[in-house]
């Protein structure tokens, strides 16, 4: 790897948004970043939470999904809110979502694919 390589290249002032989502929406979300935003960055896990949102239910437990985005901090407050409509997060039980700073990243892009002929 030289110098110039991805790997090696970092950017400063980066934040990492958090959203925790009912299951089932967060893949749906990552489209719409990739779509209307130009945003490939997400992740996607999911685990249990207790009144966290309202989704399939054991017991207490709820399953939910956590998505994480890294952007440039001068287009985070955009992805933000962006996020925050698509995902419904202003609705009772819609989830929660946060964002904090990164000290460093490394950037991300996909690489171009040409059709076939």
């Amino acid at each position: 790897m030289n110098e110039t390589s991805p790997i090696n290249q970092h950017s400063e002032g980066s934040k990492l948004i958090t959203c925790y989502l009912p299951k089932g929406k967060a893949v749906e979300i990552i489209g719409l970043l990739h779509e209307e935003k130009g945003t490939n960055t997400g992740n996607a896990t999911s685990g249990r939470s207790q009144g966290l949102v309202r989704s399939i239910s054991y017991g207490k437990w709820a399953e939910i999904e956590v998505l994480t985005v890294t952007v440039p901090a001068e287009k985070a407050e955009d992805i933000f809110w962006f996020m925050f409509d698509k995902a419904g997060l202003g609705e009772p039980g819609g989830g929660f979502i946060f964002q904090a700073p990164l000290l460093r990243s490394t950037p991300f892009e996909l690489p171009e694919i040409q059709e076939e002929s």
